[in-house]
């Protein structure tokens, strides 16, 4: 089995273990062996605008720059073969794990949820073995749910919660909204982002043998 196959089994495996969906996985993965054959740097989404106003930039395989957060997130994931309805899934990844400034800008050196004080675990018990610090989406963010998708619409949720233009352009967008909405529903935000995952983790990889 490569780093790469390992790599992708302990994300499918965590998100199961966390409450998520189970990710069918395929094996045979390729290692890189030198940083040639990695995708090149800026090919992740922006949660906010720089301070020229525009999302993205000319960097990484095409440029993802755009002064509209929904279009930066389709330049971005367009170019993957993945739809609007994958973009709203794996967005909702962000019901798991915490934003922080120093790694991507957004996020609060700690909050009222990650100050150390007991989370809630996918079986229901609490669990204070974490390193505090950053800012969650929502308020359990060691559960994998759809938490995201009650919690980023809902205006009474609690201030200390991140809410990046990239999360709220989800509802606002008449392409995205639907599948926003939709997966208010746990069981069709499970089967979207589960397909999405293993497209997500399979590009770019060269398998051995070749099915």
């Amino acid at each position: 089995m490569s780093y790469a196959d390992i790599f992708q089994m302990a994300s499918a495996r965590g998100i199961l273990l966390a409450g998520g969906p189970e990710i069918d996985m395929k094996y045979g993965r390729v290692d890189a062996t030198s940083p040639d054959q990695c995708s090149p740097e800026g090919n992740l989404p922006d949660a906010e605008a720089g301070p020229e106003g525009k999302f993205g930039g000319p960097g990484g395989t095409a440029s993802t720059e755009d002064e509209a957060a929904e279009w930066h997130l389709r330049k971005v994931f367009y170019r993957m073969g993945l739809d609007d309805e994958a973009i709203v899934a794996l967005s909702g990844a962000h019901t798991f794990g915490r934003a922080y400034a120093d790694r991507s800008g957004v996020g609060a050196e700690k909050t009222k949820f990650t100050d150390g004080s007991a989370t809630k675990l996918a079986d229901g018990s609490e669990t204070t073995s974490y390193t505090p610090g950053g800012s969650p989406w929502v308020e359990d963010w060691l559960v994998f749910n759809n938490s995201y998708f009650t919690t980023i619409n809902d205006a009474s949720t609690d201030e200390e919660l991140v809410k990046c233009t990239s999360d709220k352009v989800l509802w606002e967008d008449p392409g995205f909204a639907p599948f926003a909405n939709k997966f208010a529903d746990q069981a069709a935000f499970f089967e979207a982002y589960a397909k999405a995952h293993k497209a997500l983790s399979e590009l770019g990889s060269k398998f051995e043998p070749i099915e």
